[in-house]
């Protein structure tokens, strides 16, 4: 029972939750805006936002367990100073940069997107998709668990389900815009 606690334990079951998260709110912003889920929007903007502060509140308990581990000991300024880090310091920058970057998205969106303006806040809300890839980067390569098939399975899963969300939102909006143009046209 106490393995099932330890600190080694808590600090991947952290980093995978945070990563779940994270991801499960990049999905759910990806569809909200599909013409087909108009109806689901507000649900799924509810949804998109919580998940999104989940998983940086469960990555800052990862990085609070990773300063407190004694195995592998981190000190503050490897932790959030990129590339600072003795143990892989590469990898571990990209989850600094990681966590930077969905912090910057969260708190432009859901505290300065009224001061920035629509086209500034879209401009930085992007950093989500840089982001993400810094983070799926820096768990295949610095997490322990990454060879083991379910972890790769979920690295796997993920990346492919960004890559058909993505395209689905790139022909949503194509089909928008067309649709909007013909309007035009007739009028």
């Amino acid at each position: 029972m106490t393995e099932l606690f330890s600190s080694w334990t808590l600090i991947r079951t952290s980093g995978f939750l945070g990563y779940y998260f994270l991801t499960l709110s990049l999905s759910l912003g990806l569809v909200q805006s599909l013409s087909k889920l108009k109806k689901k929007k507000a649900m799924l903007l509810s949804l998109h936002q919580k998940s999104s502060w989940y998983g940086l509140l469960t990555i800052i308990f990862h990085i609070i367990l990773i300063w407190q581990d004694q195995f592998v000991p981190y000190s503050l300024d490897e932790l959030f100073i990129p590339f600072h880090a003795e143990n892989e310091s590469l990898f571990s920058a990209l989850g600094t940069l990681s966590f930077y970057l969905f912090f910057l998205v969260a708190l432009s969106s859901d505290f300065f997107m009224k001061k920035l303006g629509f086209k500034k806040w879209k401009y930085i809300h992007f950093a989500v998709f840089p982001a993400w890839i810094l983070m799926l980067i820096h768990g295949l390569a610095i997490g322990t668990d990454s060879s083991e098939p379910w972890a790769l399975f979920i690295y796997s899963f993920s990346s492919l389900l960004m890559i058909v969300l993505l395209f689905i939102r790139i022909t949503d909006n194509a089909e928008k815009h067309q649709s909007s143009n013909r309007k035009n046209l007739k009028c």
